[in-house]
């Protein structure tokens, strides 16, 4: 298992003869996966891959047959809360989340979705508590900073926001959403120019918010490069089934987009 790309979260109760787990249960992305091959296992991944191809309908089918016969299986629960969250339906997402905590209440990640939902549902103060949350369980979790970084930038309180991107930062200077923050603020600022050459260094390789397109073309719509914007948009619009679109119009990018083209053609 390559831990840089896949972090253990539980060894499962198996192990060879010298002691050591055998199977394992762990993150790739936001996403639970097993190794070994029992029948939940299996299930498991093969929810987890559709999850990646952006298929929530067929993953949550595959989940939640599969749940009856293990109803404390933890993967289980956690992926049909993150499914329930991509289908926009908070209530439930919120539910299977809830019971994850009750299973392994020293899991950091779930206390970040929790927060999200919160924050969807604007209740802030809340969401901001269970990034903590997070963080106190995992002091090195970049995401919790951004996330309470992202809420004092929803409220523009710009000051605290960048302590949160900033701390970030400090841990990893190229994580892509501590950045993404920097330049959000320059953004709000109007100081686009400089948000675009924070967003110019950001490393797309790795994980990264994909808001980051909106914020690259609304800046360089501003600075009038209309092909660039033309482009972000484009490359955003790839991305139909992230968090993004959760929260904002695909019309409205579309509209964007063919604005960019009729202003190139002029």
């Amino acid at each position: 298992m390559d831990k840089r790309l896949e972090e253990i979260l539980v060894p499962v109760k198996k192990h060879d003869s010298q002691g050591n787990p055998k199977e394992y249960i762990y993150l790739k992305g936001e996403i639970l996966f097993c190794t070994g091959t029992g029948k939940a296992a299996e299930a498991n991944n093969r929810g987890a891959r559709l999850i990646i191809e952006g298929n929530y309908n067929e993953a949550l089918k595959v989940f939640l047959e599969s749940i009856k016969n293990a109803s404390l299986f933890l993967p289980f629960r956690y992926n049909i809360g993150l499914v329930f969250l991509h289908l926009n339906k908070l209530d439930l997402a919120l539910l299977n989340l809830e019971k994850v905590v009750g299973l392994l209440p020293e899991f950091w990640k779930t206390y970040l979705h929790i927060g999200y939902i919160y924050a969807r549902k604007g209740r802030d103060d809340v969401a901001i508590e269970f990034y903590r949350n997070a963080l106190s369980k995992n002091p090195n979790s970049l995401k919790g900073y951004t996330l309470i970084g992202n809420i004092y930038f929803k409220r523009n309180q710009m000051e605290r926001a960048k302590t949160y991107y900033d701390a970030a930062l400090t841990i990893d200077p190229k994580f892509p959403d501590g950045l993404l923050g920097l330049a959000k603020i320059h953004f709000k600022r109007k100081e686009y120019y400089r948000a675009l050459i924070i967003i110019e260094m950001i490393n797309l390789s790795a994980d990264y918010d994909k808001s980051l397109h909106y914020y690259y073309a609304e800046c360089a719509y501003k600075l009038r490069r209309y092909k660039t914007a033309y482009e972000q948009y484009a490359i955003l619009l790839k991305f139909r089934r992230d968090k993004f679109f959760l929260t904002n119009s695909i019309e409205l990018i579309n509209h964007k987009l063919n604005l960019c083209k009729m202003l190139i053609e002029r």
